[in-house]
């Protein structure tokens, strides 16, 4: 029963830090994309790796002469793959794990696959 309990908190765990392959575009191409500080290339972005983490924002800033810098933040989601954790629980531990991990799910969160931002000229 303890091996079984250590696996399910152990999943669980590996659920919250997944990372989750995220697209980045704009209106314009060759604009620079920086997340969190780190400058990641120039649009169209495809499949750049980042982390689901619980209550994180993503800041964005999107760059190119002749366009007003964007900033703002990825759009985020909740992440329901945590969710088979909660089968699993209720499977194996009715009564305490499930009402944790109910309560981990929640705040399990992460950026979406897909991000599109609009940059305006400058006047």
């Amino acid at each position: 029963m303890k091996k079984i309990i250590g696996l399910i908190v152990v999943g669980t765990l590996l659920l919250g830090c997944a990372t989750t392959n995220v697209n980045i575009n704009a209106n314009v191409t060759d604009a620079k994309v920086i997340v969190n500080g780190k400058l990641l290339g120039q649009t169209p972005i495809n499949s750049i790796k980042i982390k689901n983490n619980s209550g994180r924002s993503y800041q964005v800033i999107i760059e190119k002469e002749g366009y007003k810098t964007y900033q703002g933040t990825l759009r985020t989601e909740e992440k329901t793959g945590a969710m088979v954790a909660v089968v699993i629980g209720y499977s194996f531990c009715w009564l305490v794990l499930p009402a944790l991990l109910l309560i981990n799910v929640k705040y399990i969160s992460g950026p979406m696959p897909d991000q599109y931002f609009v940059l305006e000229e400058e006047k």
